[in-house]
Formats: structure tokens, sequence, C-alpha cells
């Protein structure tokens, strides 16, 4: 099912990468047409660091070999479930980190590499900007639960700050 899914997400990083070359310059000009374009393809730049953040869990989870299971269908936004009887809060920690990684790096890119006149470039910085604030406000008081009591927060508690 990894590979469903990794199929899925890389098709929709490349339609936003090829949608991006074909209609971001519109969005520097005025009118209907450039908000309309620029405010897409700002929501789909932001669609896109949602899933690099997610893979990023992922990566980190696979590196520090904890037990996860695949979503079970590919419409669910998220990668994989983690699977906090079978993991120990280190695995956590690293897991949640990867993830924290990847939102950085998207930020960085979304500022050092978006050309600032277009609309698109500044939606898609707003979109980026939030994703990078809600995973604060969901994940961090995970990771401060992992930390302080030295166990791995409950599943419970995981699904509901993803949901």
């Amino acid at each position: 099912m990894f590979s469903k899914l990794l199929a899925r997400d890389l098709a929709i990083l490349g339609i936003a990468v090829l949608a991006w070359q074909v209609a971001a310059p519109v969005s520097a000009g005025a009118g209907a047409v450039s908000d309309l374009s620029g405010v897409l393809l700002g929501a789909l730049a932001g669609a896109g660091a949602f899933l690099v953040h997610e893979w990023g869990h992922l990566l980190g989870a696979l590196a520090s070999r904890s037990v996860v299971q695949p979503a079970a269908s590919l419409r669910s936004p998220f990668v994989f479930r983690f699977d906090s009887r079978s993991n120990s809060r280190g695995q956590f920690l690293v897991m949640s980190f990867a993830g924290f990684v990847a939102t950085a790096a998207v930020v960085w890119a979304a500022y050092a590499v978006l050309p600032s006149e277009l609309l698109a470039s500044r939606v898609a910085r707003g979109a980026v900007v939030f994703l990078a604030v809600l995973g604060i406000v969901l994940e961090v008081p995970l990771v401060i639960y992992a930390l302080v009591s030295g166990r791995v927060p409950p599943l419970e508690a995981q699904q509901r700050a993803t949901a």
C-alpha cells in the first residue's frame, strides 16, 4: 500500500509543479483570473507541503524502525498510522521531529525559491506557515507529553491531534 500512496502523492506533487509552471505567472497580474490562479495554485502548494510533512514523519518512523501501518485507503490524507503500543518513546520522537524537519524545509523553500511578486507565491507561503503553526499546535503537545512522561502518547491522543 505504501507504493500506491507514494504514487498518489508524487502524482499530486507533479500536477502541482506542472500547474505552477504553466499558470503561476498569471497570478502576477490584476483581475479575477489572476486572483483565482493565485489562490488555487497557492492552495495546491499548501497541499503539497502537507504531503511532504507526512512523508517526513514516515521517513523518520522507518529510520527508527518503528512499527507502522499504511493508510487503509488512498482517500486518506495521512500516509500511515504509528503504532503507539509497539514503539518506544525514542521512535516516537524521531518520527515527530522528522515531520518538523520536513516542514521547516518546505517553509524555507517557500521563502527562498518562490518569487514574491506572484500572488500564488504569497498564498503558498500563507498556506505553508498556517500548516506549520497547525503542526505546532497539534503535534508539539504530544512531543512534550513524550518528553515529560517518558512514554509514547496513547493512540487516542494521536488520533485527536490529527483528526
